[in-house]
C-alpha cells in the first residue's frame, strides 16, 4: 500500500501533511546527496586521470612506475565499486510505514535512521576512493624526479660550449 493510503488511517490532516513533506523529503535528500556524491566521484577520477598521465611521462624518462601503475587500477576498481554503490543507493525509495496515529514519530525516525545508514555507507566508500586516489598521488611524488621536465640522468657529461682566447 503506498503511503497516502496508509496515512488515511490517521485523523489529524496537519500529520497526515507533515509525513508526506518528510518522505518526500527523505527521497529528495537521498537524490540530492548522490548527485553530490557522483560528482565528489567525477573530480577524483579526472586527477586519477592527472595522476596517470604523469606516471606515463615518468616512465618515458626511464622512471620506474610500476607500483603506482598497480596503486591507479587500485584506485580505478575502486571508482568504478563506488559508481556501482551510489547507483544501487540512487534506486532505493524511502517510505514511512505508517503504524498508528501515536507512534509517526517513531515510524518516520525508522526510515530517517535507514536513509543515515545508507548514506554513511556510501560516503566510507567515497572516502576509501579519496584515499586510494590521494595514495597514487603521494606514491607518485615520492618518486625522484617524476616533475622534472628532462629525461632522466644519462652516462654522457654535458658538453663545455666556453670560448676561452689562447
Amino acid at each position: 500500500a503506498n503511503l497516502k493510503e496508509r496515512l488515511a488511517k490517521i485523523k489529524d490532516e496537519r500529520k497526515k501533511q507533515a509525513v508526506e513533506r518528510i518522505a518526500n523529503q527523505i527521497n529528495e535528500l537521498n537524490a540530492r546527496r548522490m548527485n553530490h556524491f557522483s560528482n565528489v566521484l567525477d573530480k577524483l577520477a579526472e586527477a586519477l586521470g592527472r595522476i596517470s598521465s604523469r606516471a606515463d611521462k615518468a616512465a618515458s624518462r626511464g622512471l620506474d612506475v610500476g607500483s603506482i601503475r598497480i596503486a591507479i587500477s587500485v584506485a580505478q576498481v575502486a571508482i568504478d565499486t563506488a559508481r556501482e554503490t551510489l547507483r544501487v543507493q540512487l534506486g532505493k525509495i524511502y517510505t514511512v510505514s505508517v503504524n498508528t496515529e501515536d507512534k509517526l514519530k517513531a515510524d518516520v525516525g525508522v526510515a530517517r535512521e535507514l536513509l543515515h545508514s545508507d548514506l554513511k555507507k556510501v560516503e566510507d566508500v567515497v572516502k576509501a576512493v579519496r584515499d586510494a586516489v590521494r595514495n597514487v598521488a603521494v606514491s607518485l611524488a615520492k618518486i625522484k624526479g617524476v616533475d622534472d621536465g628532462r629525461p632522466a640522468a644519462t652516462s654522457t657529461p654535458p658538453i663545455s660550449t666556453s670560448t676561452s682566447a689562447q
